[in-house]
């Protein structure tokens, strides 16, 4: 996907500069020909780590009920200003996300590449000591999207 104008894409998702650093950095791993779902979250998960370590070092209290944790973690990261938490799975609008390496990051690739559901529930794991993980969809996907939104499940 070619980026037809930056000015506009910041606009209309309400991105900071540094969005644009990160889902660059991720889509350049698209050009050494190893950006795939599988190379999101095992740098996902790392970063998920890292964030966990910041937020119990600079946070005096955060939430620890499943979906409120989820809904602090998106805003503490600014991942994405429009999503839904449901029971059973999560949806970020698509034109909103802030962390999508290929229509930010401009990665033309097949398939999804998104670190939000890794960094999610590396940070819930770390944060609650619960054993958070992705939930496939179908036996194999990670993403889906429907309606707009790419849905993801963690449990």
């Amino acid at each position: 996907m070619v980026v037809e104008s930056y000015k506009e894409l910041i606009c209309s998702r309400n991105l900071d500069n540094l969005h644009i650093v990160l889902t660059s950095i991720i889509a350049e791993f698209a050009t050494l020909g190893i950006l795939n779902q599988g190379t999101t979250n095992i740098v996902g998960n790392g970063v998920g780590k890292k964030i966990s370590k910041c937020i119990i070092n600079t946070v005096e209290e955060f939430p620890k009920e499943e979906k409120s944790l989820i809904k602090f973690l998106i805003e503490f990261c600014k991942m994405c200003d429009e999503y839904i938490i449901d029971d059973d799975k999560i949806g970020l609008k698509i034109d909103k996300c802030k962390y999508c390496p290929k229509q930010i990051g401009e990665a033309e690739i097949e398939g999804s590449a998104c670190p939000i559901p890794s960094i999610l529930s590396s940070c819930m794991k770390e944060l609650t000591k619960k054993d958070y993980k992705i939930n496939l969809w179908d036996g194999n996907k990670i993403i889906i999207k429907k309606d707009g939104y790419c849905w993801f499940r963690i449990k």
